[in-house]
């Protein structure tokens, strides 16, 4: 009786320990996987700081432009079609900007190789 008796507590034991080892587990895989998805959200936003820096930069320097009364007055000509007292604008088509080309009167511009040739061998 006493060998039943000693059986039943043994496997009693044997499945409690069993849940205790289960529930630990269990308990520490959630840790864990809360543990990387912490660690996926801070690579997050750690990158998302990062570009609002950048992004902060560049407001900065356009803000220190702004600033600068030359490239208010630029910006105010070339956007605005804005002009000072007293001072004329001519506007210029791009057609006719296109044929302002430097012409050389029929004479070939050489070719790199070719110049080589006649810096060595002259001719």
């Amino acid at each position: 009786m006493w060998f039943l008796r000693n059986l039943l507590t043994q496997r009693w034991m044997g499945v409690l320990l069993g849940i205790v080892v289960f529930v630990i587990g269990w308990s520490t895989v959630r840790v864990v996987m809360e543990r990387l998805q912490l660690q996926h959200e801070i690579g997050d936003l750690q990158t998302n700081v990062q570009a609002q820096e950048t992004q902060l930069k560049e407001y900065q320097t356009l803000l220190d432009k702004i600033k600068d009364f030359t490239y208010i007055e630029r910006e105010a000509r070339l956007k605005l079609a804005l002009k000072k007292p007293g001072e004329n604008v001519f506007v210029v088509p791009d057609a006719l900007l296109a044929d302002a080309t430097p012409h050389t009167n029929g004479v070939r511009e050489l070719t790199n190789p070719e110049r080589w040739w006649k810096y060595f061998f002259g001719g």
